[in-house]
């Protein structure tokens, strides 16, 4: 279960840095998520800011869950 919250987190923050960087920078084609999500066309820097946000928090959590290395 820690492996798979951590992979998550780590998406999460990927996704959510990258695509604030992609915005921030001029917006041009890319793989980040929040460009292709209609819904959230005009918000894509807030929609990545919440990205790295519950990423950090799922993160946070992932290192206190315990796995078999504990």
């Amino acid at each position: 279960m820690k492996e798979i919250t951590s992979a998550v987190s780590l998406l999460l923050l990927i996704q959510g840095v990258g695509g604030l960087i992609n915005r921030l920078t001029g917006g041009g084609p890319s793989w980040f998520l929040v460009n292709y999500i209609e819904a959230l066309q005009g918000y894509e820097i807030i929609a990545s800011i919440v990205l790295v946000i519950l990423g950090a928090i799922i993160g946070l959590g992932s290192l206190k869950i315990k796995g078999k290395d504990d």
